[in-house]
């Protein structure tokens, strides 16, 4: 099996309608209701804390079995493939053409299966930049930034990263959700006109 195989396994993970579903589960529409987001932000705000650790807990939980699966395929490369392709399936979904969620639980799940280690820095500075900004899509920028910030450095000095190896390819993962989830994040920021407010 080649990482081409493991992108396109990773890819029909991560689109997956599972946010929607879960919301229906709950009697709401994501697609139609609050920003119109299937993710867990939108999920709070329609529904509150319970769906909305529901649904983070489910997209987390297809991007760590979309690494998974992408190594049993192809190894490192097959991981690597399949995480970034999940984060895309979430964000570019086929089956809301193309126009999915944001892709910032399921990388959650990804960074947990390739880079544990970075994964509570990456929340905290999620939380803080929340609590600073009030606006979850400058928090999420903060996030992405500090995400490469931090690949950069784990690949400077060799440090362990709990999961994939070797550490230049943090860079490679890091670089692929900045560019796959970055707009939709800065489209939502006060930094934006296109900003919900």
């Amino acid at each position: 099996m080649t990482w081409a195989t493991a992108a396109l396994l990773g890819y029909l993970i991560g689109s997956a309608p599972t946010a929607n579903l879960l919301g229906r589960w709950r009697g709401v529409d994501l697609r139609s209701q609050g920003s119109g987001n299937p993710g867990t932000a939108n999920a709070f705000r329609t529904a509150g804390a319970g769906l909305a650790i529901l649904v983070l807990t489910v997209e987390a939980a297809k991007g760590l079995a979309a690494v998974w699966a992408g190594e049993s395929l192809a190894g490192v490369p097959g991981a690597l493939a399949a995480g970034l392709a999940a984060v895309a399936g979430n964000v570019y979904n086929v089956w809301y053409r193309f126009q999915g969620g944001k892709g910032l639980g399921i990388s959650l799940g990804v960074l947990a299966g390739l880079w544990p280690l970075v994964l509570l820095p990456v929340v905290v500075v999620i939380a803080l930049g929340a609590a600073i900004t009030k606006s979850s899509g400058a928090a999420s920028l903060l996030a992405i930034v500090s995400l490469v910030a931090m690949a950069l450095l784990w690949a400077g000095n060799g440090w362990p990263t709990g999961g994939i190896e070797p550490t230049f390819a943090l860079v490679q993962l890091a670089a692929g959700i900045a560019l796959i989830i970055s707009w939709k994040h800065w489209r939502d920021s006060p930094l934006s006109s296109h900003a919900r407010r």
